[in-house]
Parts: structure tokens; sequence; C-alpha cells
């Protein structure tokens, strides 16, 4: 029944869908990707800084140890010397560990972006329900995390083997060498395998954040019907719409169909199209479209004018020009003026209006 369901989402979400989900705090994030990048930032603070935090750690050390030995420690003066070691050695360690917060809120924001959700700090208490724990225990995506913490330990442990590979004969001669040396070769050594294993990680993070995006992509994805509902939100009932719409068309008719008996002319083409020009010499810069139509509404607008004594003049390309370009209550374009003005100059003549 599951399979069946999910096999019906099958349209995009839409922005909607996706702004609730990220209001949720549902995004496509993951901790392998953040933990891996952490490691890899770790890892090359310690191999480009790490000797000389370790050489001024051994230095402080060695420093207050050699300092305090000819003192007499109180619990004062004990306390001076702990809190200006700590001092000093946050002093240090601060740039390190600022990187670190850095990379991991950098992490964050690639993945996920900035938004805050107040919702997600209530407590979630069926988090803690024995019964939904038992479940999530023993689920299928259980399983799946458990068989992914596997094979990431396999391969962990080949790439291990890999940079150990040839090393272990060097290793073998430390206890030959001096301490210095072997120190200095074994942070070495070390270093290369912290690196190559936090690459891996790293690596395989990716792969991963790859995965939740996709799976979060499936996740948001909308049924026909779920789509269809909120396109019904967002633009309302489509009935109502309709309803609407025709109740503004009605609107504009009869507004229209005002216009026509104060109209200077009706040119048709002659029964599809009809189309009333208003012109006034004194007001308007050109002839004006108070009314057209097509089919019943070029009959209405033609008897309405002969009603209201309108001339109505036959001109087939005029009308058909005025009807496809110009709409109710725009001028008539520069290109027509001259047409136009040949039958405003017929219709001043049948009136014996010529020298108006």
């Amino acid at each position: 029944m599951a399979e069946e369901f999910d096999q019906q989402k099958t349209e995009a979400p839409t922005p909607r869908r996706r702004e609730e989900a990220r209001n949720q705090g549902r995004v496509a994030i993951s901790s392998e990707l953040t933990g891996g990048l952490l490691l890899v930032t770790g890892a090359l603070i310690l191999t480009f800084g790490g000797e000389s935090l370790v050489r001024f750690l051994f230095g402080a050390v060695r420093h207050y140890l050699s300092t305090t030995g000819a003192l007499e420690l109180d619990f004062e003066r004990s306390h001076g010397v702990l809190a200006s070691f700590l001092f000093q050695s946050g002093q240090v360690l601060g740039v390190p560990l600022g990187v670190l917060v850095a990379a991991a809120l950098g992490a964050g924001l690639m993945q996920a972006g900035f938004r805050m959700v107040p919702s997600l700090l209530a407590p979630r208490w069926e988090r803690i329900s024995p019964a939904t724990g038992w479940g999530r225990l023993f689920s299928m995506a259980a399983g799946v995390r458990g068989a992914v913490a596997c094979l990431k330990v396999a391969l962990v442990a080949l790439v291990a083997a890999w940079v150990l590979k040839g090393k272990v004969s060097q290793i073998l001669c430390f206890s030959d060498q001096g301490l210095a040396a072997s120190a200095q070769q074994g942070w070495l050594i070390a270093s290369r395998l912290a690196l190559a294993v936090a690459t891996t990680l790293a690596l395989l993070g990716v792969a991963d954040y790859l995965y939740q995006r996709w799976r979060h992509e499936q996740s948001l994805r909308m049924s026909r019907q779920e789509l269809k509902d909120e396109l019904k939100r967002e633009e309302g009932d489509p009935l109502l719409r309709a309803r609407i719409r025709k109740m503004q068309r009605e609107m504009v008719k009869k507004q229209m169909f005002k216009q026509v008996p104060r109209a200077t002319v009706v040119i048709t083409n002659p029964t599809h199209l009809a189309v009333a020009l208003r012109y006034e010499r004194q007001r308007m810069a050109a002839p004006r479209v108070v009314a057209k139509g097509a089919g019943f509404l070029a009959e209405r607008i033609t008897a309405l004018a002969r009603r209201h004594s309108v001339p109505v003049v036959e001109r087939k390309p005029l009308a058909q020009a005025l009807y496809k370009s110009v709409q109710v209550g725009q001028e008539i374009p520069a290109v027509l003026y001259h047409t136009v003005a040949e039958v405003l100059a017929y219709i001043y003549r049948l009136r014996g209006l010529a020298n108006v």
C-alpha cells in the first residue's frame, strides 16, 4: 500500500511545499559531510600547524614546571600559575578552534542555508518514547545505516592500510632512533594517515549528501490530487474564479454597451465583427475604440448603434485590423489614421459637416 502511494507521487513539489518543509526544518543535510569536513579541517591544522602547537605546549609545560619547582605553592599561587598557563594555551589554541567552529557553521550553511525555526527547539516527547524508539532501532532504515557504517569502517581500514603500506619497517625502527627523530617521523606518518582518512570520510559525506538530497526531493513529491488541492488553496476554487471572470465580462459588456450610443461610427465586417469608434476633435488626439465584439456581440453593437442613429459603415479589412490590434478604451494606432480619417470624412459628408 505504501509503495502504491509513493508511486502516485509523480508531480514535482511546488515552491509553497518546499517553503513549508523548510519552515518545519525538513532540509537535505548530511551529518556525514559535516563530520568529514571537520576532520579534514582538523587534519590540515595538525599537518601544517601541529608541530608549532606541540612545541609551544611542551615549552610552556617545561617552563611552568621549572618555575614552580623552586617556589612554595599554596592555593593562591597554584591558582595563578594554572590560570596563566590556561590563558596562554587558549591564545594559541583559539585560532584552530575558531577555524573548526567556522568550518562546522560553513558546512551547515552550505547544505541548508540559514533559517531560524524556533519550533524545533521545543521538546518532542515522541522521540524518547520506548515504543517509537524500538521501532526505529529495528527498522529497515536502521539496518541500512548499520550496513553503511560497516562499509565505512572497512573503507577507512583499507585507506589506512594503503597509507601505512611500506611504513611498517620504518615504524619498527623507531626504537633504534632517538626520541626527537622518532617523534618527528611518527608525527609525519600520523598526519598523513589522518589527512587520508579525513579526506575519505569527506568524500563519503559528499555521496551521503547527494543521497539525502535525492531522498528529500522524493519525500517532497506530490500526487496529482495534492497538486490540485494546493493550486486551489493558492488561487481559489476554479468554479468561483470562473464565476468572477464571468461577472467581470458582464460588467465590461454593460459598460461597453453604454458607450455605443455616444460613438461617432461603428465599423463592421459586416456581421461577424463590429468596432465602435468615438472621436472628439477638441478633446481627443486620435479616435478611440469604445466597444467591440464578434458574433452575437457584434450584432448587439450594430443594432444598438442603429437604434441611436449612430452611422454603421462596412469596412472589412479595417474592422478586422481594429478588432485584433486595439483594446476597448485605447486609441487607434498611427498606422490606421489615414483609413479611419477617410471613414470619418465620409460620415461628416453624410451629415453635411464636411467643413467641421
